[in-house]
């Protein structure tokens, strides 16, 4: 019998409770296939967790080997385990990639989207130039921002291109991080009305909504450094937003949805105790077993609709973030 591939869902709800059984001391993984979204949460875990290199095994050599491959290894703890050359990086898959710097978000949104421009190029009807490829191009460089002004540099990215028996080819891209999560960030941002995780995912999905835009259009927020992680220098009540050179305006989480939603993708996003599904055009939310104090996202894409999409995305268009944009500008 088959197992199925373990994903970003998967390890939300698997991690905890195997480190829990340990004792908090080691963290071991069963013989399983796992996807591109196990891997981004897989590596926030351990990072966020403080576990080291001898704290963590597969037990399996298949599943030793995709990590090592991967760079799991690589970019949590700074060690190289893969003594071959990854011939494949860069055309089916992109390694994981640790969003701890500007030049590391720069990094590996480049990396990633030039592996995604790889995989179109060898594809059996070259996409690159789809407009639904493009939008996601667009769509990973905002998220990696957004994790970037809000995941405290503990997030890890990664891209994958897989076989998958039901639905052919499909392109996957996922991200995860240990910062602050949807609900604790708008509540800094003192948006009114969100008070708890679910509330706070279906408040980012919406159109034009942006706690980086509501807190900057605060007459009274206050700027602070791109670094800065300690309790606020000002007084209470005073919002604040971070200066990270970050020129984007925070809406790529509607993006990513509309993309999912117009092109039949499969995504999946959590924070807190609650993630959001978005299957077949179905939209669902469920609790997670742990609580996970951050954001992960996976969306999977089928190849097939990369080929047939014809026109840009309709939920998020030009029109509303010109507008918002001359707003900003005064």
């Amino acid at each position: 019998m088959e197992v199925p591939l373990a994903g970003l869902i998967a390890a939300l709800n698997m991690l905890p409770g195997r480190l829990a059984f340990s004792g908090g001391s080691s963290l071991a993984l069963p013989k399983q296939d796992y996807s591109s979204g196990f891997v981004a949460v897989l590596a926030a875990f351990l990072r966020s967790k403080n576990l080291g290199p001898e704290q963590f095994s597969c037990h399996h050599e298949y599943n030793a080997g995709y990590l090592k491959a991967i760079g799991l290894s690589k970019s949590v703890w700074g060690i190289d385990d893969y003594k071959q050359k990854r011939i494949n990086a860069g055309a089916t898959y992109a390694p994981l990639t640790h969003l701890d710097s500007r030049d590391a978000v720069d990094s590996g949104t480049g990396q990633i989207n030039s592996c995604l421009r790889a995989m179109a190029n060898s594809a059996s009807v070259n996409y690159a130039q789809s407009p639904v490829f493009a939008e996601l191009q667009a769509v990973v460089g905002e998220l990696h921002d957004n994790v970037w002004s809000h995941g405290m540099s503990s997030g890890f990215s990664t891209a994958q291109r897989r076989k998958c028996p039901k639905d052919g080819v499909l392109i996957e891209f996922s991200l995860a991080d240990c910062g602050m999560g949807f609900r604790n960030e708008l509540q800094r941002a003192r948006i009114q009305g969100v008070t708890t995780h679910r509330e706070a995912i279906e408040w980012c999905l919406q159109k034009g909504n942006s706690s980086k835009l509501a807190a900057k259009l605060d007459p009274w927020a206050q700027s602070v450094p791109d670094d800065f992680l300690g309790e606020s220098p000002f007084q209470a009540g005073v919002a604040t937003y971070q200066n990270t050179g970050n020129h984007h305006q925070g809406l790529g989480l509607a993006k990513l949805f509309s993309l999912a939603k117009q092109y039949d993708g499969l995504l999946y996003l959590a924070s807190g105790d609650h993630y959001l599904e978005l299957q077949n055009g179905n939209l669902s939310y469920h609790e997670l077993s742990h609580s996970w104090q951050g954001v992960a996202i996976s969306l999977a894409i089928k190849e097939s609709s990369f080929v047939a999409g014809g026109q840009p995305m309709q939920d998020v268009d030009s029109v509303d973030i010109f507008e918002l944009m001359n707003v900003l500008r005064g």
